[in-house]
């Protein structure tokens, strides 16, 4: 117990008698450090959370299903639609048929896809019904009507736009729809609606109603969007839709939006690595400095301690025992701080184009960090005090 004691003991000492402002600015370096190391992964998850998220409420619910790559469309799309839901696990499906138009308003024409949708369906499978800013939601009964996203419909003022709009629509506005067969609608805006997603309020739509009575009674769609009843268990799900004999490309949304910002995330895992590296390069180099300073300025004291019978590994584990309060105090404070960061960004939530964002508190990401910070601590505090304590006793006495 004394061996074990001992190093203890001398590190105590050291602390209580050193100078106390170098050692909490040491730890507080080591709490930065560690939130460098932890904030743009956690930054990485809460974007990649957002957008899937986004993607899943707004765009494509919990599973799509596209056509293979020798066809274009879907085809029997009730039927598929009724086998999809009668699939065990599965909530609701709503099918969207992709359009080309070209969208007329009083100050700009846009060409652009629209979407035809049974709007019951539709409801059950995404929330954009939610997000009506301006007039109503479709009806499934509707004609001449379309639904419109924020920011394709835009602003009065063309310099708040964030991409290129129609230049200022309003519900009850009307506007000129020319479809891909050459047919001509004008149809009046039923609502506006913004979810927080440029892609998703980039968007418009129509009822399958309105389809038909331009391109005539079809019954094939561009996708198949599918709300799942349990979205912990999508891929099991998947496994189950082919089960049933639906050979179609199926999706979950996960794999849709991992193609769609997969260049984006690795980026991201690019720019985290290098903040890793600097983040323990930093606490690394901080660490190595002050334990170097404090063996040079107690060599004496080594001296002393070695003549009087202390082996090195105590006087050793001294330094290592200082080393580890002070990791694991700024770890502490790191969490504490990172914690604090988390909250308020939860509060006041970053923009992201994907929406609202902030840091994830993921413990995957934070417990890797610990460990890794607290080894790279524990070898840059032994190697300086492993080359002090190796001298002969008259050198460090003598110096």
């Amino acid at each position: 117990m004394k061996t074990v004691n001992l190093p203890v003991y001398l590190a105590v000492r050291a602390i209580q008698r050193g100078n106390k402002g170098t050692f909490l600015l040491t730890i507080m370096i080591v709490a930065l450090s560690f939130v460098l190391m932890v904030f743009m992964p956690s930054l990485t998850a809460g974007i990649t959370g957002a957008y899937n998220q986004q993607v899943s409420d707004y765009q494509y619910a919990d599973l799509i299903i596209e056509p293979d790559d020798d066809t274009q469309v879907l085809s029997d799309t009730h039927t598929l639609v009724r086998t999809i839901e009668r699939t065990p696990g599965i909530a609701a499906a709503s099918s969207h048929f992709i359009v080309s138009t070209s969208l007329k308003s009083d100050k700009m024409i846009l060409s652009r896809g629209v979407v035809a949708i049974i709007p019951s369906d539709e409801e059950r499978v995404t929330k954009t019904s939610g997000k009506i800013t301006e007039g109503r939601y479709l009806s499934d009964g509707d004609t001449n009507m379309i639904l419109l996203g924020s920011v394709l419909a835009g602003h009065d003022d063309e310099k708040k736009d964030k991409m290129e709009s129609l230049g200022g629509v309003h519900a009850g506005d009307s506007l000129e729809v020319i479809f891909q067969n050459g047919v001509v609608r004008k149809m009046t805006v039923a609502g506006i609606f913004e979810t927080g997603s440029i892609s998703a309020d980039n968007e418009a739509f129509i009822t399958r109603k309105e389809l038909e009575s331009v391109l005539g009674a079809t019954d094939k769609s561009s996708l198949i969007l599918i709300r799942s009843s349990d979205a912990d268990t999508l891929p099991q799900t998947k496994i189950r839709l082919m089960e049933f004999g639906i050979h179609d490309d199926i999706k979950t949304v996960t794999e849709k939006g991992e193609g769609i910002i997969g260049d984006a995330l690795k980026s991201f895992s690019l720019l985290n690595s290098i903040m890793l590296v600097f983040s323990l390069v930093i606490a690394s180099i901080v660490i190595f400095i002050v334990v170097y300073i404090n063996t040079t300025h107690q060599r004496r004291q080594i001296g002393i301690l070695k003549a009087i019978g202390i082996p090195e590994r105590d006087i050793v584990r001294d330094y290592l025992v200082q080393v580890a309060v002070i990791y694991v105090s700024g770890a502490l404070c790191g969490v504490a701080l990172f914690t604090g960061l988390s909250e308020y960004f939860r509060a006041f939530p970053l923009q992201f184009p994907a929406g609202a964002v902030y840091p994830v508190f993921d413990l995957t990401v934070l417990l890797p960090s610990l460990i890794v910070l607290g080894v790279v601590s524990l070898v840059a505090g032994f190697i300086p005090a492993r080359q002090a304590t190796s001298e002969e006793i008259l050198d460090l006495v003598n110096r």
